[in-house]
C-alpha cells in the first residue's frame, strides 16, 4: 500500500482518545452502603449488560471515526506487486489521445468518433481536481499537444470540436508526442488514455511502446488507460472498392470507357448482390451487381458510352455499409470530343492500298476513333472552307498557293490543328516559301538511307532512336508497345533546318531517327499547334503505316493537334498528400477548392507547376485559373487509403502485451470505469459512524 499524503498518518494517534477514556472510566469506586438505594441496586443489575455494550460501541465509532478521517486524508492505494512500484500511483498528469482516422466513421446507429468524444469527455471527467490534462487530436499529420493543464473547459472544447478526418492516424507516433509533452509536468505519476476502435492500422507494434522520465530520471512506462469504444465486437465488418481503372472501351464505339471496380470484403460474412453502379450527377450510366467472399475480392466492369466529349466528373459507388465513405469513389475523365478533320490527299491512287491517305483514312475512322473524316484532292481541298474543320492534314501535298497558306495560317492562328507530312511531292524550297511561319522547322532536302531493291535495306534502313515517351503524344508507347515505333524502317525522310527565324516560338522535336535528323517535330502558333512528319503516311518511303502503333498514333495527333488529347498524366493523388499540377503554356493556378469548398494551399513552383495540398477529403477538387474561373482540364479526384478500410481489431491481449501488463488498465463501458478509492470509503465510514454514534446518545 501506499499513501499520497503519508504526514496525515500521524493523526491516526487521535484514536487513542477513546481508548483512554475508556481505561480512565474502569476505574472502580469505593462502596458506600446505602438502604433506599438497594432496590435501585438490583434493578440495575438487570440492565448492566446492555448498558455496558452500548458504551463499546460508542468507544467503537469514536475511534473508528478519530481514525478514518486521517487515514483517508493520507490518501492510500493498494499496489499490485514489486514490479508495479516503478509506475506511479495515486495523482497523474494525463493525456487523453482521441483517434480520428477514417475507420472511426464506422457506424451502428452512431459512429465509433461519437462514441470516442463521450469516452474522452469521461476520461476528462474521472479525474481528480488535481490532476492536470491535455488532449491529443490524433490524425495523419498531428500536432503536438500542449502542456498538461488544469483549464477543464478548453479540454472539453478540443474534444467538442474535434472530427474524424479521412486519413489514417499513426497512434504510436500520437502516443509518444502525448508522453513528451507530459514530461513537462513535474508531477511523478504519468498517465496515457487511448480512445480508439483500437484497428490495426493505428499501431505500429513493431515500434517500442511509450516511455517517460521516472521520479528518478530513469525511463518508465506510463499508465496506460485503454478506452476502447467497439467494445463487445471481434469484428467490424465492411467492404470497400479499393480500386478503380478507366480505360477506352473500343469495342463499344467512340467515347465509350469501361470501369472496372475491385471490391474488397474485409469482413467475416460473405457480401452478395452489392449493386455497383457509375453515375454523374444524379443520373446512373450504368449499373451491375457483385458478390464477395468473406475476406476476398472480386472485380466488376461496367461499359459507358458518353453522348458527348468534355472532361467528365462522376463517382462510382458501391452499396453503403457501415463505413460509407469507402463505398463510393470519384473520378474525372476528359472525353474526346467529336472532331472533324480535313484529308488533303496530295497523291490519290486508283488502288487503294497504294493510296496516300488509305492508312491514314483507315486509323482516323476505325472503332472508337471520334474523328469525322472528309478525304479531299488537293486540288478541292485546299480551297474548302477550313473553319468548318477541327483539324487539317496535309499528306504529301504540294505547296499551297499565298492565298491558300494565309488561309490555313489564319486557321491555326484561331485553335486549328495541322499536321503535315512529307513525300515526292513536297518542295523544301516553295514549302519554306509559303508556309515558313507555320512548320516547326523549314525543310531541307530528301535523305534516302536504302534502296527498296537494295539486298542489304534492311540493315541499311533507318530507324526511330529516340523517342520522348513523356509527352502525350507518345506516352503510351512504352514496354512492349515501343516495338511498333521502334521496329518501323524508313527507306526515305526529309531532313529539317534549325529553328526559322521568321517563325514565332520555338519548336519541340519528339522523335528523331539514328542519326539524329528529326522524324517528328511539333510547334505552337496562336492558339493551334503544327505537327511535321518527315516520312510519308503511306508505303512509299516507309513501312511505318503497316506497324501496330501506327493506328493509336494517328489518333493520338488528332486528339493532340486539337487540344483534345488530356496532356497531363493522370492524377493520384490519396487523401492527406499533395498534388502536382501541371498547367498548359503560361497558364496559372490560383487556387484549389476541396469538395466541401474549402481552398488548399497552392505553392507555385520554379518549373512552372503548381503543387496544392495535403489533400483533406476524397472527391472531386476544383482548379481555379488567375482569373478565378474553374479550369476543368486541372481537376482531379483524390481516393482513400484502402488500409484504412481493413477494420481488423488488435487483440486486447496484444495491446497488453505491447504496453505492459503492469500498466495497461482496461476501459471500456460503465462496468470498467475507475473503482471509487480507497480514500473515499473511509471517508463515508467515518460519516456512517459520526451518525450511529449521535444516535445511540440520543437513546
Amino acid at each position: 500500500m501506499t499513501f499520497g499524503n503519508p504526514w496525515f498518518l500521524l493523526g491516526a494517534l487521535g484514536a487513542l482518545i477513546p481508548v483512554l477514556v475508556h481505561l480512565f472510566d474502569r476505574r472502580r469506586p469505593r462502596a458506600h452502603p446505602f438502604g433506599p438505594l438497594a432496590f435501585v441496586l438490583r434493578s440495575q443489575k438487570r440492565t448492566a449488560s446492555r448498558l455496558k455494550l452500548k458504551r463499546l460501541l460508542l468507544y467503537a465509532l469514536r475511534t473508528l471515526i478519530l481514525l478514518a478521517i486521517p487515514i483517508a486524508l493520507a490518501r492510500p492505494e493498494f499496489t499490485r506487486d514489486a514490479q508495479a512500484a516503478t509506475v506511479t500511483r495515486g495523482p497523474a498528469a494525463t493525456a487523453v489521445i482521441l483517434d480520428a482516422s477514417l475507420s472511426m466513421r464506422w457506424s451502428d446507429g452512431t459512429s465509433n468518433f461519437e462514441k470516442g468524444r463521450d469516452e474522452a469527455r469521461d476520461a476528462l471527467k474521472d479525474l481528480l481536481p488535481e490532476e492536470p490534462a491535455t488532449v491529443m487530436v490524433c490524425t495523419a499529420s498531428p500536432e503536438a499537444p500542449p502542456p498538461p493543464g488544469f483549464d477543464r473547459a478548453r479540454l472539453r472544447a478540443l474534444v467538442d470540436e474535434a472530427k474524424p478526418t479521412y486519413g489514417t492516424a499513426d497512434l504510436s507516433r500520437c502516443l509518444d508526442m502525448a508522453a513528451r509533452s507530459l514530461e513537462e509536468n513535474p508531477m511523478p505519476g504519468k498517465r496515457l488514455v487511448v480512445v480508439s476502435d483500437m484497428t490495426g492500422s493505428g499501431f505500429r507494434l513493431e515500434a517500442p511502446p511509450p516511455t517517460v522520465k521516472g521520479p528518478t530520471g530513469a525511463m518508465v512506462k506510463p499508465e496506460v488507460v485503454l478506452r476502447d469504444v467497439a467494445s463487445g465486437r471481434e469484428v467490424l465488418d465492411n467492404h470497400a472498392l479499393v480500386d478503380l481503372r478507366v480505360e477506352p472501351a473500343l469495342q463499344a464505339g467512340p467515347r465509350a470507357y469501361q470501369f472496372t471496380f475491385t471490391v474488397r470484403n474485409f469482413g467475416a460474412t460473405p457480401a452478395k448482390d452489392l449493386e455497383a453502379a457509375v453515375r454523374v450527377g444524379e443520373s446512373t450510366l450504368a449499373k451491375g451487381f457483385v458478390d464477395v467472399p468473406a475476406g476476398g475480392t472480386t472485380q466488376k466492369t461496367l461499359t459507358v458510352r458518353f453522348p458527348q466529349g468534355g472532361t467528365v466528373v462522376g463517382q462510382v459507388t458501391l452499396a453503403q455499409d457501415a463505413l460509407a465513405e469507402d463505398d463510393r469513389r470519384a473520378f474525372v475523365l476528359p472525353v474526346p470530343r467529336g472532331l472533324k478533320a480535313l484529308v488533303v490527299n496530295g497523291s490519290p491512287h486508283a488502288t487503294r492500298y497504294r493510296d496516300e491517305a488509305f492508312f491514314v483514312d483507315a486509323a482516323l475512322t476505325s472503332p472508337g476513333s471520334p474523328v469525322d473524316v472528309a478525304v479531299r484532292d488537293a486540288e478541292v481541298g485546299l480551297r474548302e472552307d477550313f473553319s468548318a474543320y477541327d483539324l487539317v492534314l496535309l499528306l504529301n501535298t504540294p505547296a499551297p498557293s499565298e492565298e491558300e497558306a494565309r488561309k490555313l495560317a489564319a486557321f491555326v492562328e484561331n485553335g486549328g490543328g495541322l499536321f503535315v507530312s512529307v513525300g515526292d511531292h513536297v518542295n523544301p524550297e516553295a514549302y519554306n516559301s509559303r508556309l515558313g511561319t507555320l512548320l516547326p522547322r523549314p525543310l531541307r532536302l530528301v535523305r534516302t538511307s536504302a534502296e527498296r531493291e537494295d539486298p542489304d535495306a534492311e540493315t541499311k534502313t533507318a530507324k526511330l532512336a529516340q523517342v520522348k515517351v513523356d509527352h502525350p503524344l507518345f506516352a503510351p508507347f512504352t514496354g512492349r508497345a515501343e516495338e511498333g515505333l521502334i521496329g518501323a524502317r524508313f527507306y526515305k525522310y526529309m531532313l529539317l533546318e534549325a529553328d526559322s527565324p521568321s517563325a514565332p516560338g520555338t519548336s519541340q522535336v519528339l522523335a528523331t531517327y539514328e542519326d539524329g535528323a528529326p522524324a517528328v517535330a511539333v510547334a505552337r502558333r496562336g492558339k493551334g499547334r503544327v505537327a511535321l512528319f518527315t516520312s510519308t503516311v503511306d508505303r512509299d518511303w516507309s513501312d511505318f503505316a503497316i506497324r501496330t502503333s501506327f493506328l493509336p498514333l494517328m489518333q493520338r495527333f488528332a486528339a493532340y493537334l486539337t487540344g483534345s488529347l488530356e496532356e497531363r498524366e493522370e492524377v493520384r493523388v490519396r487523401v492527406g498528400e499533395t498534388v502536382t499540377l501541371r498547367p498548359e503554356g503560361t497558364q496559372k493556378v490560383a487556387g484549389v477548392r476541396a469538395p466541401d469548398g474549402t481552398e488548399l494551399p497552392v505553392k507555385a513552383q520554379p518549373d512552372g507547376s503548381f503543387v496544392a495540398g495535403p489533400t483533406v477529403e476524397p472527391g472531386v477538387h476544383a482548379v481555379l485559373g488567375a482569373d478565378g474561373k474553374p479550369v476543368a482540364a486541372l481537376d482531379f479526384a483524390a481516393t482513400l487509403d484502402p488500409a484504412e478500410s481493413d477494420l481488423t481489431r488488435v487483440p486486447p491481449d496484444t495491446l497488453t502485451a505491447y504496453f505492459g501488463e503492469d500498466t495497461v488498465k482496461a476501459s471500456t463501458g460503465d462496468a470498467d470505469k475507475p473503482a471509487v478509492p480507497l480514500w473515499t470509503w473511509l471517508i463515508l465510514a467515518a460519516c456512517l459512524a459520526f451518525f450511529f454514534e449521535g444516535t445511540l446518545l440520543r437513546k
